[in-house]
């Protein structure tokens, strides 16, 4: 072959060779996660994220940047909107002072599946658009309710509803008027500080869900579980609006399909953990306290009232319309 036909031939080879165009970039997230490493939450939060990856190879990654050390617990939301992190999986009672109607996603008793279905998601989206410069991504985690455990056994009213006069009662967000419905002297705290707490006597009762307990080691000493469960956990998935807007179409279809699939997953999965953690809690000497059957719809409907009381309360203080709340009373709840 002549030394001009073989670099012809060289030269050709190497055009077909080359890639029709530049290769494009993955787009990238960055996640946090509100709770320590140890609880199923945070667990679930990330292996979301995995899922999300696994969809979007080559295509776009979200990065787990940590928990409660990286951006504190309470500062995670804020921190999502004004675009230090691009997303979070938090619970939406964290942040509702600034989106009163994410309450609604708390007390719910409905599913992802059922608020996507009919439509109940899109509104809590928009108002996250409106308000707080942030997307609504997904419900992951729902199921499980929340109980009061206490160091001592519950004393009940004469109405059959649980008597706290005395109780030093551990507060939060999600619940806190509840609590003060029933009466309760509240003292409001971070989940992290609980322990130390209940280990001083600082606090001789607080709430969680129906799993993790013994995760926390709560259980060392809070011997007593009030029933019926109320509310639901109600973490969502949250994204900057102006990080998510970047994105190409196809990385948003990912990451939203992903999530979607994630709700009915984890849902799944916490509450076939609910029946093995109650065993685990009685063999370990916990006693259940059930309100009984006429108290115990009363004890749901304060609870339900007093949050969309707060609701309303909010919405009235910053001059905005309870339209909203009203459709999302409706849509998220059976």
């Amino acid at each position: 072959m002549k030394f001009g036909t073989f670099l012809c031939a060289a030269v050709a080879a190497g055009v077909l060779a080359m890639p029709s165009g530049p290769a494009k970039a993955v787009e990238k997230l960055s996640l946090v996660h509100p709770f320590s490493n140890f609880l199923i939450y945070t667990k679930s939060c990330k292996m979301m994220v995995e899922r999300i990856n696994k969809a979007g190879a080559g295509v776009v990654q979200v990065a787990v940047r940590g928990g409660p050390e990286a951006i504190k617990t309470f500062q995670q939301a804020p921190a999502v909107r004004d675009g230090v992190v691009d997303m979070s999986c938090v619970p939406a009672a964290f942040y509702a002072s600034a989106i009163p109607e994410n309450e609604a996603i708390s007390t719910s008793n409905s599913s992802p599946a059922d608020v996507r279905g009919n439509g109940g998601m899109a509104i809590i989206d928009k108002l996250h658009q409106k308000h707080y410069k942030t997307r609504y991504l997904g419900w992951i985690d729902s199921g499980p309710g929340f109980h009061i455990y206490m160091a001592k056994p519950p004393r009940f009213k004469a109405n059959g509803l649980p008597n706290f006069n005395g109780v030093k009662l551990r507060d939060n967000p999600i619940y806190g008027a509840f609590f003060r419905a029933l009466g309760a002297t509240t003292h409001n705290m971070g989940f992290s500080a609980v322990f130390s707490a209940l280990e001083k006597g600082t606090i001789n009762s607080s709430a969680w869900t129906s799993i993790g307990l013994m995760q926390l080691k709560w259980d060392k000493f809070l011997r007593h579980r009030i029933d019926p469960k109320f509310y639901q956990t109600d973490i969502g998935v949250i994204a900057n609006a102006q990080a998510w807007g970047k994105l190409s179409s196809k990385s948003r279809a990912i990451v939203t399909r992903a999530i979607a699939a994630y709700e009915g997953e984890s849902r799944a999965a916490r509450l076939g953990e609910v029946a093995g953690e109650k065993a685990q809690l009685i063999k370990g000497g916990m006693k259940m306290w059930a309100i009984k059957d006429g108290a115990s719809a009363n004890y749901l409907q304060v609870a339900i009232d007093s949050a969309y009381a707060r609701v309303a309360g909010r919405l009235k203080k910053r001059g905005r319309p309870l339209d909203s709340m009203n459709k999302l009373r409706k849509l998220y709840q059976k």
